[in-house]
């Protein structure tokens, strides 16, 4: 009769414990999310090699929103060039582009 009892509860234990898990597991990948983020930045406050190589690469264009990672390791940038056409580039702290 024990075991009637026992063998139920801890199947619930089991289920309630997998379940738990596979939330911990989410909310985990959700905060390196997070951490990726990029946070606002006035363009006067960006580097100076970041705004070398916008003058070398994209000549005529200026820079109407930047944006970085917390850690300053990486920049957002949104160029207008003298067409009007806006486009968003990324580019690494020593002025290299990354192709996101």
């Amino acid at each position: 009769m024990k075991n009637l009892f026992v063998l139920p509860a801890l199947a619930l234990t089991l289920t309630i414990g997998s379940v738990a898990a596979q939330d911990l597991a989410v909310n985990d990948a959700t905060e390196v999310t997070l951490q990726e983020k990029y946070v606002e930045l006035a363009v006067e406050n960006l580097p100076q090699p970041v705004l070398d190589a916008v003058a070398n690469d994209y000549e005529g264009a200026t820079i109407s929103k930047a944006a970085a990672k917390q850690d300053a390791s990486e920049f957002k940038l949104e160029l207008t060039q003298e067409d009007g056409e806006v486009m968003e580039v990324y580019v690494d702290a020593e002025g290299n582009w990354i192709s996101e």
